[in-house]
C-alpha cells in the first residue's frame, strides 16, 4: 500500500483512538504522518515508535488546536521537518469534556478545525490537498449537543467550494451509531456539495474501518466508496 508515498499528513488527537488509526493508516499507505497531542504524550511517542518500526515515517508534536500559538508551533514543526503538507485530519470527536465545559468542547471542534484548516490551505503545495474533519457520532441534528458538529458540517461545504479551484478537497466523516441497534453506517459528507453518502458497516465499526475510508478520501482521486468498508 503505497498509494500516499511522498505525502506529508497531519492528523490532531493522534495519540489514541479513531485518530491513532488514521495516523498508522496513513503511514501504512506511505505517507509521513504528524502525530498531534494535546496532552497524550505517551501515546502518541507509542504510536510513532510503532510506525517507525513497521517502516513508516512519523513524529509527534505536542499542541492545542484551539490555541492559535500551538497551531502555528504545529505547522511550523512540519514544515522544518518534511517541507510540505498534503493532508489534515482533524479529529474533532476526540474531545469529552464535562456537562460545564461545552464552550471548550466547541473551541476545540468548531475554532480547532477553523484555525487547523487555516494553516494547512497555506502550507499546501501547488498539487493541493486534503482536508478530512472527522466529527462526532451520528446524531440527531436538532438535538443542543449536535450544533458544533453541524457547524464543521457547514465549514466542510464551505472550504469545499472556495478552494476547489486549488484543487484542495474537504470531506467530513462522521462514524458511530444513533437511535435502536441497527446496522452502523459512516455518514461522508463530500465536498462536492453534491451528495450525502452513506457507507454500511457492520454493527460495530472500528476505528480500522473508518481509517480506510479517510485513506481512501487522503488519496489525490479520494471520493467515498459506496460499498462496505473493511
Amino acid at each position: 500500500m503505497t498509494r500516499l508515498a511522498g505525502k506529508v499528513a497531519l492528523v490532531t488527537h493522534a495519540g489514541n483512538g479513531i485518530g491513532a488509526a488514521v495516523a498508522r493508516r496513513l503511514a501504512a499507505e506511505g505517507a509521513c504522518v504528524v502525530v498531534s497531542h494535546t496532552d497524550d504524550r505517551e501515546g502518541a511517542t507509542r504510536l510513532v515508535a510503532d510506525i517507525v518500526w513497521r517502516g513508516g515515517c512519523a513524529i509527534a508534536v505536542q499542541g492545542d488546536v484551539a490555541h492559535w500559538p500551538d497551531v502555528r508551533r504545529l505547522f511550523e514543526e512540519t514544515a522544518a521537518t518534511f517541507g510540505r503538507l498534503d493532508i489534515l485530519v482533524n479529529d474533532t470527536r476526540a474531545a469529552t469534556p464535562t456537562a460545564d465545559d461545552t464552550r471548550r468542547r466547541d473551541e476545540i471542534n468548531l475554532f480547532g478545525a477553523m484555525l487547523m484548516s487555516q494553516e494547512a490551505i497555506r502550507l499546501f503545495g501547488r498539487d493541493g490537498g486534503a482536508i478530512i474533519n472527522l466529527t462526532s457520532l451520528a446524531r440527531c441534528d436538532l438535538a443542543p449537543e449536535a450544533a458544533p458538529e453541524t457547524a464543521i458540517d457547514t465549514l466542510t461545504l464551505g472550504l469545499a467550494r472556495a478552494l476547489s479551484g486549488r484543487n484542495i478537497r474537504v470531506h467530513t466523516i462522521a462514524p458511530g451509531v444513533f437511535g435502536p441497534p441497527e446496522p452502523a453506517e459512516i455518514d461522508v459528507l463530500d465536498g462536492d456539495a453534491r451528495s450525502r453518502q452513506f457507507v454500511a458497516l457492520p454493527r460495530r465499526a472500528s476505528p480500522d474501518a473508518v481509517a480506510k475510508l479517510a485513506a481512501d478520501l487522503a488519496c489525490e482521486n479520494g471520493s467515498a466508496p459506496l460499498m462496505a468498508a473493511s
